[in-house]
């Protein structure tokens, strides 16, 4: 682990000065859990089984999409991010993966980063990429979109970005890739819902085969953000 980590024998010591009253409070659930039929060990043992992966901008001081107010101590690279994540789980017990964003979280090394990982008891969860936003050295910019844009070029450029992010992630054990765009139109007119949302699915057809087999995709949709008047695909997924 980490000396940033919290010290296990203080957590401890927390802990077992609310033991008494937890154990109280579960007894008493599941004697109520009991009336109706319902075994409290065999949900805590459901729950037990249960993670959450953790976006790594989620730790974070972030801010609004206008501007950002750092604060100090926030994280200054994806290390730092994942020592944030580890104390989460080290607290909750519940999140032992990471969710990336890249090219945020892009590091020339990725098997630096999975031994990180490793170190820290963390895995790595689904990739996500950024076609929302212009990347530095890209040829093409995403103002009018990117999967679903009308140029071909900066199409291709967007598709490119997506595999990358898969070919980074399965140097880390991640399964899956979660795409979102901010395509979409800000007045009535600018774009033709119908032909705009093919290019989307076409474009997305060429990402979903460069999956590996054991991979999954996931498609996020936040109905008029970033755009006022339509988006893409326009429903919450």
């Amino acid at each position: 682990m980490t000396e940033k980590m919290i010290n296990q024998d203080q957590l401890a010591m927390e802990n077992q000065s609310l033991k008494q009253l937890l154990q109280s409070d579960y007894d008493a659930l599941g004697s109520n859990l009991a009336r109706r039929g319902i075994d409290i060990d065999a949900v805590r043992n459901k729950v037990q089984s249960y993670g959450v992966a953790v976006p790594s901008w989620g730790v974070g001081t972030g801010g609004t999409r206008f501007a950002r107010f750092p604060g100090p101590g926030e994280p200054r690279h994806v290390f730092d991010k994942m020592e944030d994540c580890a104390v989460i789980h080290q607290l909750s017990n519940a999140t032992p993966r990471v969710s990336l964003h890249i090219p945020w979280d892009k590091i020339d090394d990725p098997v630096e980063l999975k031994q990180r990982g490793d170190a820290l008891g963390l895995g790595f969860d689904s990739m996500n990429s950024n076609t929302f936003q212009d990347h530095a050295g890209d040829a093409y910019s995403y103002k009018y979109g990117s999967l679903s844009h009308v140029s071909a070029e900066t199409r291709q450029q967007a598709i490119d970005h997506n595999i990358g992010c898969i070919e980074f992630g399965k140097k880390l054990g991640s399964k899956a890739l979660t795409v979102w765009i901010g395509d979409g139109s800000n007045f009535p007119g600018q774009v033709n819902f119908a032909d705009q949302f093919q290019r989307y699915l076409d474009a997305m057809s060429v990402v979903y085969k460069a999956l590996p087999t054991d991979w999954k995709i996931f498609s996020e949709h936040k109905i008029y953000e970033p755009a006022f008047y339509s988006t893409v695909v326009q429903d919450w997924g």
